[in-house]
């Protein structure tokens, strides 16, 4: 199982390029689809968490689901697989371009690579606003969390606790039957 990990998350590493919501797709299709390993709410969950805790959606998201599927063996192979790739990119990117960063074939690859991966990010938040958004407060908390973020009243941190508290308050309140 450890190699399965390794290899899944390997190919997710060495495929996206653009962060770890370009990387959603892939896990979606790799780890979903066709293994199984997590449902579409435990990726939602994972995202979701990868977001309050340090470091990169695709290491937290590899470590999580090794860990889920392989125990701590699985979390450790999945987080190298994932990074290894990156590893291996960014050297040759270094010994390659260094000198050549601004030469013009090098600029344009790197303008298609930025609007592939951004159509990328955008299937993601598509995707993330249709299947994590599915009451009217969950609506309200997008809202709230939207203008507070455009117009800087808040600092995401502070938006994190602060909808984390209220909907543990909300739960409290539905269960009790004040609320529906």
């Amino acid at each position: 199982m450890g190699l399965e990990l390794f290899y899944s998350f390997f190919k997710i590493g060495l495929f996206t390029f653009g962060g770890g919501y370009a990387m959603i797709p892939l896990i979606e299709k790799e780890i979903m689809e066709e293994k199984h390993w997590i449902s579409k709410n435990e990726l939602l969950e994972i995202i979701s968490i990868s977001q309050m805790t340090p470091g990169t959606i695709a290491i937290n998201a590899a470590t999580f689901v090794g860990k889920k599927v392989g125990g701590i063996k699985g979390s450790i192979m999945a987080t190298l697989g994932v990074t290894f790739p990156s590893l291996i990119i960014i050297t040759l990117i270094s010994i390659l371009f260094s000198k050549d960063f601004d030469h013009p074939i090098v600029q344009k690859i790197f303008f298609g690579l930025r609007a592939g991966i951004s159509a990328m990010i955008l299937i993601s938040v598509i995707k993330l606003f249709k299947n994590g958004i599915k009451c009217k407060i969950g609506i309200g908390i997008f809202i709230v969390t939207l203008i507070c973020l455009l117009f800087s009243i808040l600092p995401p941190i502070e938006l994190i606790l602060l909808f984390g508290l209220g909907s543990i308050l909300i739960h409290y309140i539905k269960k009790r039957g004040k609320l529906k």
